[in-house]
């Protein structure tokens, strides 16, 4: 598994990618994208608006190759920033610090354990040095939820929004 900066040079692979599964896609994005007449430019739009969140340091985002081939996603952003995306404005943050991270991320041809594993263990070491990172799911991918308590991300926090329950999860912080 390899990550690399999602940029408009991976247009086609990533759309193949995207395409291919989308009642997966909704369930796991908890909104009614990709929709099935989901255009090439529309995509092109998104890896665009990706790719400056990159430069900018806004937000991270990876597609995720196997041997090769974009299978999947993963996205970075800061803890507050990633509840707002998904409508979680009103959500209590109180056990959230302003610089942890939420990463977020769906892959095709593997078990979810093994995204959520490789993800954190690489964005956890150099050159990444972020204080905390949370996997965020929601109840609509319970295989994700599960693969994290198989992994031992067992401090939770939980957001009622659209789209169902999401959750944050992460390994406890050391004693």
């Amino acid at each position: 598994m390899m990550f690399v900066p999602l940029t408009p040079a991976l247009l086609d692979q990533d759309y193949a990618a995207v395409m291919r599964d989308i009642t997966m896609l909704r369930a796991w994005s908890g909104q009614d994208w990709p929709t099935a007449d989901f255009p090439i430019e529309s995509n092109l739009a998104d890896l665009v608006r990706h790719d400056r969140e990159q430069r900018d340091g806004i937000a991270l985002t990876y597609s995720v190759l196997l041997h090769g081939v974009v299978q999947g996603c993963i996205y970075v952003r800061p803890a507050l920033e990633a509840l707002h995306t998904r409508g979680l404005e009103g959500a209590s943050s109180l056990q959230l610090v302003a610089a942890d991270v939420v990463v977020r991320g769906w892959l095709h041809d593997r078990a979810p354990a093994d995204l959520i594993a490789a993800s954190m263990s690489w964005l956890g070491a150099a050159p990444f040095t972020f204080p905390r990172l949370w996997w965020q799911a929601s109840s609509a991918c319970p295989d994700q939820l599960a693969a994290c308590d198989e992994l031992g991300l067992t401090d939770v926090l939980r957001f009622d929004g659209p789209g169902g329950t999401w959750e944050l999860r992460s390994p406890p912080p050391p004693s």
